[in-house]
């Protein structure tokens, strides 16, 4: 009787120890999972004399967590349920648990202003319309702060005057390509102008004098590099969602990439061929698709790379750092074709019938 007594409480023993584990491991899980993986940054504010309890419940309603009792059980834990700080902050739903606490518990409160960011390959009209959209301002004030409409002979002076590395404006081009994309922090009641040389300024800091002097070194006009940095942003990359993070192997890859691609592009300029660029007939139509429609390539613009030869009067977007610094270094490559899979894969050839193949292969 006794010895079956002991196997007993050696199997509940067994029993409680593997369930112990199963909830540590699941509360592990949980708390290093994020509601999402897309990006979808707001206001959270956090009422002096709320209790952590009717905090983590708004958390969970404004689908910041994915889980509340997990957060309980986190907080009290950590000893953090009395440390939760009193403010308003910016909390994203692809935070994690912890990440959530240790904002709230270090009082990292909104700074006075509203965080905005610029993706790689927006253009002016992309930055305006979000402006807009965030209500920071008119999407008219900062289209014309950037120079659009493009009217011809009229510069940008006061621009000029004070970032020299748009000595190479042409007369009446707008400031697409130098609005360089990153994160800012807006101040309330910026102008357009304001949040202009804010980027530009940004711009001043990421692209060096040696890079510029590299283009000229190569016989290259600065701006012609920036054009073509502008087209392989939207022509080389991966299609994930957005939010997504990028692995080392990823970003590895499409910078070798855009490398080739730009090898191409040059190719295609020595000998005349036109680039032949989907991505600047989207900039004509204003559309996003991955391979531009037969009817639009017909269009008769000075921005339709299928009609013209050389390469279009402008950027047609503001590229990152890693596609300029492609664009002054293009791979050495005897390819003149590439087409891209729906993820965003390149595949090469050098000749028509290699292209033809390439198509058939991943694109039919």
């Amino acid at each position: 009787m006794v010895k079956n007594l002991f196997a007993i409480l050696k199997w509940l023993l067994i029993f409680a120890l593997l369930v112990g584990t199963a909830g540590s491991v699941f509360v592990a899980i949980k708390l290093n999972r994020p509601l999402t993986t897309l990006s979808a940054a707001r206001d959270f504010e956090v009422k002096k004399g709320e209790r952590a309890g009717e905090i983590v419940d708004r958390l969970a309603a404004e689908k910041f967590v994915r889980n509340k009792l997990v957060m309980q059980i986190y907080l009290r834990l950590k000893g953090a349920e009395d440390k939760l700080q009193a403010g308003v902050y910016i909390l994203d739903s692809n935070l994690t648990i912890p990440e959530i606490v240790q904002i709230l518990s270090q009082g990292k409160v909104k700074a006075s202003g509203l965080r905005f960011t610029v993706i790689e390959g927006w253009g002016i009209n992309d930055i305006a319309q979000r402006l807009e959209n965030l209500t920071i301002m008119q999407r008219e004030e900062f289209t014309e702060a950037s120079g659009l409409p493009r009217v011809q002979n009229s510069g940008l002076p006061d621009y000029v005057a004070d970032f020299s590395f748009l000595k190479s404006l042409p007369a009446g081009a707008s400031l697409e390509g130098f609005l360089f994309p990153d994160t800012y922090l807006i101040k309330d009641g910026s102008s357009g102008e304001a949040v202009v040389r804010k980027m530009l300024e940004n711009f001043g800091r990421k692209v060096t004098e040696e890079m510029i002097s590299s283009a000229e070194q190569q016989n290259r006009k600065f701006y012609d590099v920036l054009i073509l940095a502008s087209i392989m942003e939207r022509e080389v990359g991966r299609n994930f969602k957005t939010g997504t993070k990028l692995t080392s192997q990823d970003l590895e890859k499409i910078s070798e990439e855009r490398k080739i691609v730009a090898g191409i592009f040059m190719n295609r300029l020595k000998i005349g061929m036109a680039l032949e660029s989907d991505a600047t007939v989207n900039y004509i139509t204003g559309k996003n698709n991955p391979r531009a429609e037969i009817a639009d390539t017909k269009i008769q613009s000075p921005y339709n790379t299928y009609q013209n030869r050389g390469l279009p009067p402008t950027p047609i977007g503001n590229p990152s750092l890693d596609s300029i610094s492609a664009a002054l270094h293009p791979a050495d490559t005897d390819y003149l074709f590439f087409l891209t899979e729906p993820d965003g894969t390149a595949h090469y050839g050098k000749t028509l019938q290699e292209h033809k193949r390439n198509r058939a292969r991943y694109l039919e």
